[in-house]
């Protein structure tokens, strides 16, 4: 039991430490090993006790995978709210503020590139800068372009690129 408390605290930990890769493969494996343990309380068959195992590993892996893509709604929403009121050709800095901290706060600049409707259905084309430094780089940015709509009072993200490009499937 104190082995399992000590994993716990140790996950607990690099959950606050903001590598998203770390967490993932430290819950994956964690879970692995935790439920081996349950599994070989449960049962004496190598077979049900590997299936337990992966049953584990997999729900643990799917619930960081689901926190990633709430926090990548998060940021679109954040983006979005920032693009919402510019007008064409106007910039402004964004900058996420993270519930959950899985992941490094990111911020760069939003523009309006042009307007895809207006009317019933706003939406506007905006283009959005990451800023990239390290501690030996210099400062570089990467861009994409998306589209964002109202949605009664507020602005939405409503495109699916460049989130696949950028988050991978976990948009």
């Amino acid at each position: 039991m104190k082995r399992w408390l000590g994993g716990c605290a140790l996950a607990s930990m690099l959950m606050l430490s903001g590598c998203s890769s770390l967490i993932a493969e430290s819950a994956s494996a964690g879970a692995g090993i935790a439920g081996g343990a349950i599994a070989g309380a449960i049962t004496d068959s190598a077979a049900v006790a590997s299936g337990i195992g992966i049953a584990v590993q997999a729900l643990a892996r799917a619930g960081v995978q689901y926190h990633e893509r709430k926090i990548h709604g998060e940021v679109q929403e954040q983006i979005a709210l920032a693009a919402g009121p510019l007008k064409v050709g106007q910039v402004k800095p964004w900058k996420t503020v993270l519930s959950l901290p899985l992941e490094p706060e990111q911020s760069g600049r939003v523009a309006v590139s042009r307007i895809i409707s207006s009317g019933e259905l706003d939406c506007k084309e905006i283009v959005v800068s990451v800023e990239q430094s390290g501690k030996d780089a210099l400062p570089a940015s990467e861009f994409y372009v998306a589209a964002i709509c109202r949605s009664g009072s507020r602005w939405a993200w409503a495109s699916a690129e460049p989130a696949t490009e950028r988050w991978g499937s976990l948009q």
